[in-house]
């Protein structure tokens, strides 16, 4: 009897941290069928939280426009590049959804930087790029190698 209430308390303490486990998985925001993102917000558990890092995936060898408030462009970005989502307060979103299409308000450093149109010289620039799969992705924080916009080189085991 002992040893089946331990295998029990065993079995149960398993299926408990499974379940924690799980419960820790990052999520990304999700897009909608034509590649535009709705939001940089995701849900958790205890509500919606800020997802802070995008790659840029777009290709162009021209780089990614990113433009001001106006819609000028003031930058583009490099491919590869990982640019940090800009929200104005905690409960607010750093994608702006616009008749022409959602756009994520993001700030980019130097380093990701492939034309600057501006006179302006920073370390970082905020500016803003169109929130769709086309140009950019979501990084999973609980799977990258990044961490605070700065991309952490992975030493090579062999």
């Amino acid at each position: 009897m002992k040893k089946l209430s331990i295998l029990l308390l065993t079995s149960a303490l398993a299926v408990m941290v499974a379940g924690l486990a799980q419960a820790q998985m990052a999520d990304v925001p999700r897009f909608d069928s034509n590649g535009n993102f709705g939001s940089a917000r995701v849900q958790g558990n205890a509500g919606t939280y800020q997802h802070r890092q995008w790659l840029v995936v777009d290709t162009d060898p021209a780089g990614l426009n990113c433009r001001d408030t106006r819609g000028t462009v003031v930058l583009t970005l490099n491919y590869g590049s990982v640019i940090d989502s800009v929200f104005e307060n905690a409960q607010g979103d750093a994608i702006e959804l616009l008749p022409d299409g959602p756009w994520l308000r993001a700030k980019a450093s130097l380093l990701d930087v492939l034309r600057q149109v501006t006179d302006e010289i920073a370390e970082t620039y905020t500016c803003y790029v169109r929130a769709n799969t086309k140009y950019i992705a979501p990084i999973n924080p609980s799977n990258s190698h990044f961490d605070n916009g700065r991309k952490n080189r992975v030493k090579d085991k062999n």
